[in-house]
C-alpha cells in the first residue's frame, strides 16, 4: 500500500486528479516529490516547464538564469508579467511557482551557465532540462551532461517551428550526436533577430514537461533516439530517430568549440550572483543587492551576455563622453527597423544587419586614416558584433567600436 503520510493535506487535495490517475497513481506523484530537476533558463521555455513542473508536484527545482524581465518577453514568457518587469526572471517565476505549490523547494541561481559552473550546477539534479535561447549554452549544458552522465531534456524554438528530445549518454545518443558541430558565429539567427511565434514556446515547453515528468516517474515511452519537430503552420508533428555515433569521440571537456557563438563564452567571467540560493518560500530580492549605475559602468562584461568586454567595445558612459566631445564618426543601429522606432541613440543611421552583408554604403567615416571612430549597436550588443567583424573584413583600416550591451543598457544609464 502507498504511504500517503510524505504528503501535506494540501498536496493530496491538489495532487487527487494525479493519485486517480491510472498508471499514474500515488507511487508516481510520490516520485515526483522526492525528485530534483534544473532548469536552465527562466524565458519562452522555461515558462511553461517551471509551471507545470511545480504544479506537478516536482519537489526540488533549480532554476537557472541570469536576466530580468522585460516588457518584450512577456508575449511568450507567461510566468512573468507587467509587476515583474526589472526583477531578476528566477525571483518571477520562483514566485509564479510558489503560488502553485508553496511546498516546492527553489534554487533561484541568478547566474550564466558556464563551463567554470556547469558541472556544480548540473551535479543533484535528477534531469537536466535545457531552455536556453543559445548554441553556446546549449552545448555547454550538453556537455556537462554527458561528462555527469546526466539525462536533458532538450527544446529549441524559431520562428514558426519547434523541437524537443531526450539525451542521455550512455543509454542513448546526445546533443553533439544529433549536433556533432556547433554552427559558426552568426550562421543561426536568434530568436531575437528572426522572431519568435509567442505561443511557440507554450507549446514546446509543454513537451518539454511532459518528458520530464515522464522520465522521473518511469511512464511512457521517452523521446530518447527520437526528436519531434513541431511545425505550428502547418499544425503538423513529423519525428527524426536518432542514434549514438559509435565514431564519435566522447566529450571530455565543456563547451570546448562554441566561444564567439553569442549566448555565453563557456570561460567568460559570470554575472555576480545572489549572496545566497533563494530556498525561502518568502524570499524576494533585496534593493541593496541591485548594482548602482556606476558599478554597472565599471562591469568588465556585457551584463546581458556574460560575455567579456573587448578593446573595441565602449560602454554606454564611453560613448557619452565621446559623443559631447564631438569624436564620433558615425553610429550605426544594426537592428531591424520596427526595433528602431521603439527608440534609439541620437544620430544613429538605421542599418540592419543583414543589410551590412550585402552593402555598407550608408555607412559614414569607414575612410582609411578616419580619427574618429564608427560605433555599431543593436539590442544587446551580439548583432553589432557580428556586424563589426564584417565591416573590419572590407575596412580593415577603419575605427570601428562595439557599444557594450546595446541600446538596452545605453537607455537604462
Amino acid at each position: 500500500m502507498n504511504d500517503l503520510s510524505q504528503f501535506s493535506r494540501t498536496q493530496m487535495e491538489r495532487f487527487q486528479r494525479h493519485f486517480s490517475l491510472d498508471g499514474f497513481g500515488i507511487e508516481a506523484q510520490a516520485k515526483l516529490l522526492n525528485s530534483r530537476v534544473a532548469v536552465i533558463g527562466a524565458g519562452g521555455l522555461g515558462a511553461p516547464i517551471l509551471t507545470y513542473l511545480a504544479a506537478a508536484g516536482v519537489g526540488t527545482i533549480e532554476v537557472i538564469d541570469h536576466d530580468v524581465v522585460d516588457r518584450s518577453n512577456l508575449h511568450r514568457q507567461v510566468i512573468h508579467s507587467e509587476t515583474s518587469i526589472g526583477e531578476p526572471k528566477t525571483a518571477s517565476a520562483a514566485a509564479a511557482m510558489r503560488g502553485l505549490h508553496p511546498e516546492v523547494v527553489i534554487h533561484e541561481h541568478r547566474e550564466p551557465i558556464t563551463a567554470a559552473n556547469a558541472l556544480e550546477r548540473i551535479a543533484e539534479a535528477d534531469i537536466v532540462v535545457d531552455g536556453s535561447d543559445n548554441f553556446a549554452t546549449r552545448y555547454v549544458v550538453a556537455d556537462a551532461c554527458e561528462i555527469a552522465g546526466k539525462p536533458m531534456v532538450s527544446g529549441s524554438i524559431l520562428r514558426f517551428a519547434g523541437q524537443v528530445s531526450l539525451f542521455w549518454a550512455g543509454h542513448g545518443p546526445t546533443y553533439r550526436d544529433l549536433y556533432p558541430e556547433a554552427p559558426d558565429a552568426g550562421e543561426v539567427p536568434t530568436c531575437a533577430q528572426a522572431g519568435v511565434l509567442g505561443v511557440l514556446p507554450g507549446v514546446i515547453g509543454s513537451i518539454m514537461a511532459t518528458e520530464t515528468i515522464k522520465f522521473l516517474t518511469g511512464i511512457g515511452r521517452s523521446l530518447l533516439g527520437r526528436v519531434l519537430i513541431y511545425d505550428a503552420l502547418d499544425a503538423s508533428f513529423r519525428e527524426v530517430s536518432l542514434h549514438p555515433d559509435p565514431d564519435r569521440v566522447p566529450v571530455t571537456s565543456i563547451g570546448a568549440d562554441v566561444t564567439g557563438l553569442g549566448g555565453f563564452s563557456p570561460e567568460a567571467p559570470a554575472a555576480a550572483p545572489h549572496p545566497a540560493d533563494e530556498t525561502s518560500p518568502a524570499a524576494e530580492p533585496h534593493p541593496a543587492s541591485e548594482p548602482a549605475p556606476d558599478a554597472v559602468e565599471d562591469l568588465d562584461f556585457n551584463p546581458f551576455t556574460g560575455d567579456p568586454k573587448l578593446a573595441d567595445e565602449l560602454t554606454p558612459r564611453e560613448l557619452r563622453a565621446l559623443m559631447e566631445a564631438g569624436r564620433i564618426g558615425g553610429i550605426v543601429d544594426v537592428r531591424e527597423p520596427w526595433e528602431h522606432q521603439l527608440g534609439t541613440i541620437e544620430g544613429a543611421v538605421n542599418i540592419p544587419l543583414g543589410t551590412l552583408h550585402q552593402d555598407d554604403a550608408g555607412v559614414a567615416g569607414l575612410d582609411a586614416g578616419a580619427e574618429k571612430p564608427v560605433v555599431l549597436y543593436c539590442k544587446v550588443g551580439v548583432r553589432s558584433r557580428q556586424a563589426l567583424e564584417v565591416l573590419r573584413r572590407r575596412h580593415p583600416q577603419a575605427q570601428l567600436r562595439n557599444l557594450i550591451g546595446g541600446y538596452e543598457l545605453y537607455k537604462q544609464l
